[in-house]
């Protein structure tokens, strides 16, 4: 079964997405900051990674760049979630997101579901 790490500060949304996932077949593990993320990826070796761009603490950026930085979470896949546009902008602008993917809140489930399926056939 592929496991699924949604960090997403927005509680609701967050439930809602760990339920669908689950519905799909995903083990999911929820995180409700970029630090508790990175202690849970650590801990769970995720096939795929659901970020929220903007977060208190440490947003997804940064959350972004601490994975980059390591050998053992570089190779894993990111769909990076936003509800703010200039948000994306501003951040694809200091990123290079290679192969990831970003949504824009509100999203499609299905289309998301879509893409994760995608994402993790291969592995």
């Amino acid at each position: 079964m592929k496991r699924i790490l949604v960090i997403e500060d927005e509680p609701q949304l967050a439930e809602v997405l760990g339920e669908n996932l689950r519905e799909d077949g995903y083990e999911v593990v929820l995180a409700g900051n970029g630090q508790e993320g990175l202690r849970k990826v650590q801990l769970t070796k995720p096939d795929l990674i659901i970020l929220d761009v903007v977060m208190p603490k440490m947003d997804g950026a940064e959350t972004y760049a601490h994975l980059q930085d390591s050998e053992k979470t570089k190779h894993i896949p990111v769909i990076f979630l936003t509800g703010l546009k200039t948000k994306v902008d501003d951040f694809m602008l200091g990123q290079e997101v290679g192969t990831h993917t970003i949504f824009s809140k509100p999203f499609d489930h299905e289309e998301l579901l879509g893409t994760i399926r995608e994402m993790t056939s291969g592995k």
